[in-house]
């Protein structure tokens, strides 16, 4: 079967699951919120290896927060959970932050959902999704109508995370100056999930932003540094331990990275902000001054955050 009647039929079936069946018992969003607990931490179970909590946040929409493999098994009860939820007179949010596997089918089903709400004149966006996720989105041939905010700002007001993108991003900046180096990119930590997500970068193509665009274990240079709160300086990627045998070796090895130095950033009071990272195309032998020097750029970036996290408005120099 071709793509586009693969593509076609796949439709067929997400629009037979977001009609239902009228012989299926109706629900109401207030019968989702609270879910019934699963493991007493607030969850109700949506398939074997998934399960879901809704939010209604009034005046600001709904937000369904799905964690686990959003599989086959899954696909009716997400379908009638979908329905439920679009038949709102609210914004909805998908946070995909804790789903480790998204079928094609489900992430299908969210299109024609995001569909069905644009029609009426509301959203649907998916938020917090993780590179796993983001990945499938694109192999599947992406879905145009399906909108993906990659900006964690939901535990950060809007100021605060733009003074933090902004310092990460200058920080980056004076790295990459001080290195020469022709590929960089800076993350910023999401409070609570222990995600890193991709806020800038420079020299890098859609793959590998698209495979880092977030990181929360420790098989890459950026996820070590952010977990153990220390830099992490790799001089040949393809011995480096840090990668081998990891999907993050192909990722790298793809952007052509020979050589990488990743940074935490974090207050004067030890709190993680998020990383910067600097690669070279060759590998690299950082020199004891290169690391000094690289260290102190991001301690001192990360001193210009008061201690509660909030930037103090003064430039980032180095002298």
């Amino acid at each position: 079967m071709g793509t586009t009647q693969s593509q076609a039929a796949r439709h067929g079936v997400r629009d037979v699951l977001l009609r239902g069946d009228d012989r299926e018992p109706a629900i109401s969003v207030r019968e989702l919120e609270p879910p019934a607990p699963v493991g007493g931490v607030g969850w109700a179970t949506l398939g074997p290896a998934a399960c879901f909590t809704v939010t209604v946040n009034d005046g600001r929409g709904i937000t369904l927060r799905v964690a686990g493999e959003l599989d086959l098994a899954c696909l009716h009860s997400l379908a009638r959970l979908l329905r439920t939820l679009t038949g709102t007179p609210r914004r909805l949010a998908l946070d995909l932050s804790q789903v480790t596997f998204c079928s094609p089918d489900a992430l299908d089903l969210m299109a024609g959902a995001a569909q069905q709400l644009r029609s009426i004149g509301r959203e649907l966006v998916v938020e917090s999704a993780r590179s796993q996720v983001l990945r499938t989105l694109r192999l599947s041939g992406g879905h145009p109508g399906l909108r993906v905010d990659l900006t964690p700002v939901g535990l950060f007001s809007r100021d605060d995370y733009r003074h933090r993108q902004a310092l990460l991003r200058d920080a980056l900046a004076l790295a990459l100056r001080i290195t020469g180096a022709p590929m960089g990119n800076a993350q910023l930590l999401e409070p609570g999930t222990g995600l890193l997500h991709l806020t800038s970068q420079r020299g890098f193509h859609q793959p590998f932003l698209d495979f880092f665009a977030t990181v929360d274990d420790r098989d890459t240079a950026c996820g070590v540094a952010a977990l153990d709160r220390a830099p992490v300086f790799v001089e040949e990627v393809l011995h480096s331990p840090v990668f081998l045998g990891t999907p993050a070796m192909d990722a790298v090895r793809d952007a052509g990275v020979g050589a990488v130095v990743s940074l935490p950033v974090t207050t004067r009071h030890g709190v993680l902000v998020g990383v910067i990272s600097v690669h070279q195309r060759m590998a690299t032998a950082w020199t004891p001054d290169r690391r000094r020097t690289l260290t102190s750029l991001a301690r001192a970036a990360g001193q210009l955050l008061d201690p509660v996290g909030h930037t103090e408005g003064a430039p980032l120099l180095l002298t």
